[in-house]
């Protein structure tokens, strides 16, 4: 018997075993790149209906009146608000290290 005529089945069985587990790894690196492409797309459409929903705080309007000479508007009026920051009359002073006796703490150490 020939050793060609009997290999012959076996090539072609690999021949199509490696077709298929072709074939198998398109699909599922188009199913992967689909699976991506709709997660992506929904999280945008969920952000969208998201900010549609919670809109926030509407801030009321103001409206700028004129002085009686015509000049510039007025400032809106602001005595909810509370007074402006100051700086402090001294800049903070510098801490001294205080000497300690222990050793320093390592960390990881055994």
């Amino acid at each position: 018997m020939n050793t060609e005529d009997t290999d012959r089945p076996r090539a072609d069985l690999n021949a199509s075993r490696v077709r298929l587990r072709d074939t198998a790894l398109r699909r599922t690196k188009v199913l992967i790149a689909g699976i991506a492409a709709a997660a992506v797309a929904l999280s945008g459409l969920f952000s969208v209906v998201a900010a549609q929903a919670f809109k926030g705080h509407q801030q009321p309007a103001t409206t700028a009146t004129r002085t009686d000479d015509g000049g510039s508007p007025a400032a809106p009026s602001t005595t909810d608000d509370p007074a402006p920051l100051q700086p402090p009359a001294q800049p903070p002073a510098a801490a001294t290290p205080q000497p300690s006796n222990s050793p320093p703490q390592v960390s990881g150490g055994s």
